[in-house]
């Protein structure tokens, strides 16, 4: 049985950091590395066979490193469905965080609706903006 997925976009961060491990890891500044990131995602059913049975979708550790390309650290995620904040599990290092930018929801899923303007003087062209 083949698993189903989903196609998701995602804000690439990476950290200029001040500080050490004896005092302690400041963010200084944040940097954008890509804004235009693809993940596809497995989807999980939650609570299944239940009333509250719903849709979600989290990237894997391996797709976190590539994304943000970290190899021989441990990491320690913090965060919510849309926003994921990676760090060295050993001393707390700030790595760099991702930001879902294709959906309103990974937990539900729910994909990011487009707004339509009515002002739109040609109403066969309507103005959609993501």
């Amino acid at each position: 049985m083949k698993k189903e997925t989903i196609d998701t976009v995602w804000e690439l961060r990476t950290y200029d950091v001040w500080g050490n491990s004896k005092d302690g890891y400041e963010v200084n500044d944040s940097y954008v590395v890509d804004r235009d990131y693809p993940i596809t995602l497995v989807v999980t059913v939650n609570n299944q066979g239940t009333l509250q049975e719903f849709l979600s979708a989290y990237p894997t550790d391996r797709q976190i490193r590539k994304a943000l390309d970290l190899r021989s650290v441990q990491l320690d995620l913090d965060g919510d469905d849309l926003t994921i904040y990676v760090n060295r599990s050993s001393n707390g290092y700030p790595l760099g965080e991702l930001h879902c930018i294709s959906h309103e929801s990974l937990s539900p899923i729910r994909i990011k609706a487009e707004k339509v303007y009515p002002f739109n003087p040609c109403p066969e062209e309507s103005i959609r903006i993501a």
